[in-house]
């Protein structure tokens, strides 16, 4: 690379000493703007061999001239070069007067006729790159784009007006003539050492899409390029910087920790893909159909699969996942869960069933992404790509791709849904987001779950990830017809997702994308050069018959309290066996897991729910999956073993948590009544396996006691025992309670009444959410007033949610400018998350949990071992951990805010802003916090 820099040119500061905290790093050291040009230029080379996907180049591509190679050299040209003038506005002495130490240096090669005025440099960057692509023969709307991108690189999208308006900036901020000709010279040879065309590139506009994924991939190379620890403030003459730079820059991968990307290669069919991919010898038929439609497809794509539980989604949407992020040249993956503890679940398995048998030789680099990442075990102890001595085919994680803006750029990630939905609200930085989903395949694990304030978010990210010709795959046990189609309609505008063709069901629709295809000579479907409008289908599964039954349903209304419930419970269990009940409260937990103790004894009785400190959470989900998870096999014979934990007589009581995506299994489950899709995903923990040992005989056929309401006089409506919204709006328990009536009553045994188990499920979930009148003469009056405050409710989810989205893209009129408004906010997830709110219910705040034990002591609460920590001073790294892993998640209203604080003598640490302690005292183990008396039992939690 031979490009020399005028001695105005280098003299520019672009990176200074002055806030560094890199040993040997002093006020006095700085690295020209030329150099850090150069820097983020050959780092954005790097990343686009080693990281970016070959999806993400070819959409950048799209519209260039010549073939495919050409096209790719030209884009990657094009991305070197908006990451090279990312810092341009730098250049003018409003900037550069900054440091004092370093602009007497500047101003006497650089003139400053008067006093600097100061705007956003990202800012004049986008003023200048626009003005000299103009001066260069590019249309306009080629212009705007690019320097929309470069404008964006501090995480916000300049205002259109700003680019072209020749008042916008003074001669105070960006220079006279001596700093024209200098901008105009870094313009020219950052352009040169670019290798780009600017001839070919003029009219260049690539796909929405496209561009926005690029304005994140170019903030990635900047943060990459400002690492002291990749570049240093090495100041060489002009001529031997550049080779210095180029060599530097390859080692992105280890400042990233980067062990390598995904590089998918399914097997050719779907019976040698699970065998080698997961070691199932005889795929269900829902898998099948799943991989055989993914390989048909021409596009990227959206599949909806809804099965049974235990129908192995999760299997078929990684094959599913694999094939498609082959076709499309997806280089990652993202699985989204509804919580934390389904998030920690799906990782173990994706860890261990599936990155472990990847044919690659450097597994991928794996991320867990939620905020108590840290605290799970599996993720924790994983080695650091680059750090330390491990094997080759070590699977890796990255410290360095954690946290809210990187969170997603771990090639294989498994987190929560909230970060998906992050991309799509207005926050600053989204874009980086975007740079990482778009090179990914997308999984949405239990889609029915997200209720019409977050739907409305998913539709927004779903439509991105559309126009990115991401694969997306969903996973749901069953979907209204209205929810699918809106789910398809968001992704593929236009396409119909409401034709039903059985139960299990594979539901797909093709993106209208414009890149380039896969070759022709892959396995998959022939490719194909243009866009053209999104194919949709629908396929039915067989029903795996080993799964279907009949499920027994028992109505046991409650007016007296939980002991009624806990008595049947402990009558259908007096020979053994293990039985969930879920409650829709906390505090109706509590209350039954009180009465149980008292029939059962506090050892064959276990309580989980969100309200316990995440230590105590940790230990119960474990406890969980060890002793109610599915049989393990044995490694010779291949036979299932019973669980070795595995309790002879046990009731967990649960709230919502157990609910979702956790492989347990029990004899019995009882369940305060929910909307019909939820209580069947809780039925679907009842007889999950066949397990080795033969289930008590009283529990032999699977049975649901439906409880959590109350009935006043004949033939009136029955009561339920918490708020119209909360947790569950009124309207959708009455019309799943007059659904269930009808669908059980109809098909009523001598035993009682029953559910076919999956044949009723579809028509269940399309009764419960259509329109037609449903339930007994008595009940119109209330379903009536019930339906009318739900229409309300929903109309103020969706204005609620409408006014965080992102502005929607318009894939016929890419203008990233337009962006602009959407992404005003001043802080993002990380320091403002009350701005960004992806889930809708009560306000809630996160402390941690300490009893006092002394006047500047204070001790943890969870159930392991005691650890005392001082209060007024800094805690050490053990007592750091044992502090970390009190945090608990409190409603708003149960605590005083302004009274949780973070203690004084911690507040120099980093680790600690930002905490805030509550204190339970140290002889009653309360605290009073309002009109709230609370306290703290490892066996049940907050208690208020």
């Amino acid at each position: 690379m031979d490009v020399r820099f005028g001695p105005e040119a280098w003299s520019v500061w672009g990176k200074t000493g002055a806030k560094s905290r890199a040993e040997g790093v002093t006020e006095k050291d700085w690295h020209p703007l030329a150099a850090h040009s150069l820097d983020t230029m050959n780092v954005a080379d790097r990343l686009w061999d080693g990281y970016l996907s070959p999806a993400f180049r070819r959409r950048l591509a799209v519209g260039l001239p010549g073939g495919p190679e050409q096209r790719d050299q030209l884009a990657r040209g094009l991305f070197r070069w908006l990451a090279a003038l990312h810092d341009l506005g730098k250049c003018t002495p409003g900037f550069q007067q900054r440091s004092d130490l370093h602009f007497p240096r500047v101003k006497a090669l650089l003139p400053v006729a008067k006093a600097p005025e100061h705007r956003a440099h990202n800012l004049v960057s986008a003023h200048l790159l626009y003005r000299f692509a103009r001066e260069s023969g590019w249309e306009v709307r080629a212009a705007k784009w690019a320097a929309a991108v470069v404008g964006g690189h501090h995480g916000v999208f300049p205002a259109p007006d700003l680019l072209h308006a020749e008042s916008a900036f003074g001669e105070s901020e960006i220079g006279g003539g001596e700093w024209r000709r200098a901008q105009r010279e870094l313009f020219d040879r950052l352009t040169e050492a670019s290798g780009v065309r600017l001839d070919l590139l003029a009219g260049h506009v690539p796909p929405i899409g496209a561009q926005m994924a690029c304005a994140g991939a170019v903030i990635l190379a900047d943060w990459l390029a400002s690492n002291e620890g990749l570049f240093g403030y090495a100041n060489k003459g002009s001529e031997d910087y550049p080779e210095a730079s180029r060599r530097t820059s390859s080692g992105f991968a280890a400042t990233m920790q980067l062990g390598d990307v995904w590089r998918p290669e399914p097997e050719p069919d779907a019976h040698a893909h699970y065998r080698s991919r997961f070691g199932i010898g005889t795929p269900r038929d829902t898998q099948v159909v799943a991989y055989d439609i993914a390989a048909s497809m021409e596009r990227p794509g959206l599949m909806v699969i809804e099965a049974p539980t235990g129908e192995g989604k999760t299997e078929a949407a990684l094959a599913a996942a694999e094939v498609m992020a082959a076709r499309s040249g997806a280089n990652g993956l993202f699985f989204a869960l509804p919580t934390q503890a389904t998030g920690n679940q799906i990782f173990d398995r994706v860890l261990d069933d599936w990155v472990t048998r990847l044919p690659q030789g450097t597994p991928p680099t794996v991320g867990l992404v939620h905020g108590k990442a840290a605290r799970h075990e599996k993720f924790h102890d994983l080695p650091l790509a680059g750090v330390g001595e491990h094997g080759q085919d070590a699977v890796t994680a990255s410290q360095w791709m954690r946290g809210g803006k990187k969170a997603l750029l771990s090639p294989v990630s498994v987190g929560t849904i909230d970060q998906l939905l992050f991309a799509g609200v207005s926050a600053p930085h989204v874009m980086l987001r975007h740079t990482a989903l778009a090179g990914k395949a997308v999984v949405v694990d239990e889609v029915h779950a997200y209720d019409t304030y977050m739907a409305q978010i998913l539709h927004r990210v779903l439509r991105w990830l559309g126009l990115h010709g991401v694969p997306v795959i969903l996973l749901s046990a069953t979907l209204p017809p209205a929810a699918r189609a809106a789910l398809v309609d968001a992704y593929a505008p236009g396409a119909d997702g409401t034709v039903d063709a059985g139960y299990p069901q594979v539901t797909w629709v093709e993106s209208a994308d414009p890149a380039e295809p896969a070759p022709a000579e892959s396995f998959f479907a022939p490719s194909v050069e243009e866009a053209s409008a999104p194919r949709v289908g629908v396929r039915a599964a067989e029903r795996t018959e080993e799964r279907a039954a009949d499920l027994a349903v028992e109505f046991f209304p409650e007016g007296e309290g939980p002991l009624p419930l806990a008595r049947r419970i402990a009558d259908l269990t007096a020979d053994g066996g293990c039985a969930l009940a879920v409650r829709n409260t906390v505090g109706r937990a509590q209350e039954l897991y009180d009465g149980l103790v008292g029939l059962f004894g506090a050892e064959q009785v276990t309580l989980v729910h969100s309200r316990f400190t995440a230590d105590d959470r940790n230990r119960l989900d474990a406890s969980l999956r060890e002793r109610f998870g599915p049989p393990k096999k044995d490694e010779e014979t291949g036979d299932a073993i019973e669980l070795p934990g595995r309790p002879s007589r046990h009731v967990v009581v649960a709230t919502q948590v157990a609910e979702q995506s956790l492989d347990v299994d029990f004899d019995l489950v009882a369940s305060d009544m929910a909307p019909v899709d939820l209580l069947l995903q809780r039925a679907g923990r009842l007889h999950r396996h066949r397990r080795p040992k033969p289930r008590p005989e009283a529990l032999r056929e699977p049975k649901l006691i439906v409880a959590g309401f109350s009935i006043g006089a004949e033939a009136a409506p029955p009561r339920y025992p918490t708020k119209d919204d909360r947790p569950y709006l009124h309207h959708l328990l009455l019309r799943t309670h007059a659904a269930l009536m009808a669908a059980a009553g109809e098909q009523k045994r001598a035993t009682g009444p029953v559910l076919r188990i999956p044949q009723d499920v579809p028509g269940l979930i399309d009764t419960v959410y259509g329109e037609d009148e449903i339930g007994p003469p008595g009940w119109e009056a209330a379903m009536k007033e019930a339906r009318a405050g739900a229409l309300s409710a929903f109309d103020d989810l969706r204005r609620h949610a409408r006014a965080l989205l992102l502005k929607e893209p318009d894939a016929s009129d890419p203008d990233l400018g337009a962006l602009c408004r959407a992404t005003a906010h001043e802080a993002d997830e990380e320091e403002r998350g009350h701005l960004l709110r992806v889930r809708s219910g009560p306000m809630s705040v996160e402390a941690v949990l300490l009893r006092r034990a002394g006047t500047a002591v204070a001790r943890t609460v969870s159930a392991g071992g005691k650890v005392d920590v001082p209060l007024d001073r800094t805690p050490n790294r053990r007592q750091k951990e044992a502090v970390l892993g009190q945090t608990v998640r409190l409603p708003k209203w149960m605590v005083d805010t302004d009274a949780l604080e973070c203690p004084p003598g911690w507040k120099n640490a980093p680790w600690a802003r930002g905490l805030r302690v509550l204190l339970l005292g140290r002889t009653s183990g309360t605290v009073r916090h309002g009109k709230k008396t609370l306290g703290y039992d490892p066996e049940r939690g907050i208690s208020a």
